[in-house]
């Protein structure tokens, strides 16, 4: 199941960077979206991360129920989905609200932002983290033993990153 995982997971990721910079490459990527004020990648990149919400709370739900091969590789596949939106929207995204001094992070589009960058991306490392470990790719003296509570640790991470960015998309766009 491990070998199951990761290609799901990498399958997925590539799909996912396909669209993205499909959108990118076609120059649509500043069309209006279809959900509300948003343009066209924020509008996919919001579904997709609520579909990734989704995702993860339901490989939560796996565990809990003892389907760990299942767990396994339905995180494996949300994780490296979120990697490649991160990469591929998030990061370049930063650019337009660089820092000049702390007093920018009173502004409530550069303060939500960051706040969500940083959230976001310690909870994308502990995913990653979780995921090469949970597939053994991670070296043996490498792994935590914690495991548990950073599993618990990082979805709290992925919901308060949700939150944010929905923060993030009303600043941007309908603020």
């Amino acid at each position: 199941m491990r070998v199951t995982a990761i290609i799901v997971g990498l399958l997925a990721a590539a799909a996912t960077a396909a669209l993205v910079l499909g959108i990118f490459g076609g120059g649509e990527e500043g069309k209006p979206g279809f959900i509300g004020p948003g343009v066209l990648i924020a509008d996919v990149n919001l579904v997709l991360q609520a579909m990734l919400l989704l995702g993860l709370t339901f490989g939560f739900y796996l565990a809990r129920k003892g389907r760990i091969e299942a767990h396994r590789v339905n995180q494996t596949i949300w994780v490296l989905v979120n990697t490649a939106l991160v990469v591929l929207v998030m990061v370049s995204s930063m650019q337009d609200v660089q820092l000049k001094g702390l007093a920018d992070l009173g502004e409530a589009r550069i303060g939500v932002t960051w706040l969500h960058a940083l959230i976001g991306t310690f909870t994308a490392i502990a995913g990653l983290w979780l995921v090469l470990q949970m597939n053994d790719i991670l070296p043996q003296r490498l792994h935590i033993s914690g495991w548990k509570n950073l599993m618990r640790l990082t979805l709290a991470g992925y919901w308060a990153s949700a939150v944010l960015g929905l923060g993030v998309y009303y600043t941007w766009y309908a603020g």
